[in-house]
């Protein structure tokens, strides 16, 4: 099992839209059915908090907040009429900005915790170059205020990559399951105790690795991927292919943010890395804090998936997620 047969992420889970500038590369999409009508009208009460459409530990966004939001998309008949060509809903605009509400909330968190500052300057300068309104018309961000705050999530992100790229480690075991099933029953075991994990990883042979160790700066590009973000003392099972269904099993036994530079002469510098990838690779260091606060969404939405960072359609089971004994 290679790192690089991993899923990407899809935390945008973004509609399809017009072809995005260089320095960004297009989202995937997560088709679902439904219509955000149906989903927006009458709204009630949120998860646990009356009016709110997405919770971050005490931080939230409201439902009429939320749903301005997605007005503002809907009522552009250029843009609806190309993002309704290539086999959109309304319902996936609603999950691709719940899904960056949501994201909004753990960035903001993200740079208080780490000090992370973005004056008003720096996003002037961002807003100013020639390819930054096709990235926000891509995003689907067509609001001035809107606008300045997808730009600071994006520095914000930026800023964790330049952190923690060089000092990001990890130590996993990886393998694979054929159904949801197989991948629950070897969840559990994984996340038994040594003895169960070592007698999963060697009935399965060379479909597993054990002790693969990784650094960052080494694999820039899988850098983004969720073994990275995944807490130690975690077991985390998702679907990587539907056809034939293939599942994936990451046991995380270390996770370090805080060792020395990776000094390799081969290691990837964020100077050279492209502005998606580094906005990949922030939104993927807060998947800790994500776990740590907690994240709840409204069902009208979707389900809040933990490993990618975004929400999905109504009755998709998320990912996997099981605490592991490791010693």
């Amino acid at each position: 099992m290679l790192i690089d047969q991993l899923p990407a992420q899809r935390w945008g889970s973004a509609p399809r839209t017009r072809a995005r500038a260089a320095r960004r590369r297009a989202p995937v999409l997560v088709v679902a059915l439904g219509a955000a009508c149906a989903l927006l009208a009458g709204c009630g009460t949120g998860p646990n908090q009356a009016g709110a459409a997405v919770i971050v530990g005490d931080s939230s966004v409201s439902l009429t907040e939320l749903q301005a939001r997605v007005d503002q998309v809907l009522n552009r008949s250029d843009v609806m009429t190309d993002l309704t060509a290539r086999g959109n809903t309304a319902a996936d605009i609603a999950r691709f900005v719940a899904t960056r509400q949501v994201q909004h909330l753990l960035l903001t968190q993200a740079a208080q915790r780490d000090g992370i500052v973005v004056d008003d300057q720096r996003v002037d300068a961002e807003l100013a170059k020639p390819d930054t309104a096709q990235m926000l018309d891509s995003d689907l961000v067509f609001d001035p205020v809107a606008a300045r705050e997808a730009i600071r999530d994006q520095l914000i992100a930026e800023g964790l990559t330049a952190k923690y790229l060089d000092r990001l480690a990890i130590t996993v075991d990886v393998t694979t399951a054929s159904s949801r099933e197989e991948a629950l029953s070897k969840a559990r075991l994984l996340a038994a105790g040594p003895a169960q994990a070592a007698a999963v990883l060697a009935a399965d042979g060379p479909n597993a690795q054990r002790n693969l160790q990784l650094r960052a700066a080494l694999v820039p590009q899988s850098a983004a991927l969720f073994l990275f973000g995944t807490p130690a003392g975690q077991v985390v099972a998702t679907q990587t292919s539907a056809s034939p269904d293939v599942w994936t099993l990451v046991r995380v036994t270390r996770r370090s943010t805080d060792g020395p530079p990776v000094g390799d002469p081969n290691a990837t510098s964020v100077a050279q890395l492209g502005v998606q990838t580094m906005d990949d690779i922030g939104r993927r260091l807060t998947q800790p804090l994500a776990e740590q606060l907690g994240v709840r969404v409204s069902p009208r939405y979707g389900t809040w998936d933990p490993l990618f960072l975004s929400v999905l359609p109504p009755g998709q089971q998320p990912s996997v997620v099981l605490p592991a004994t490791l010693s």
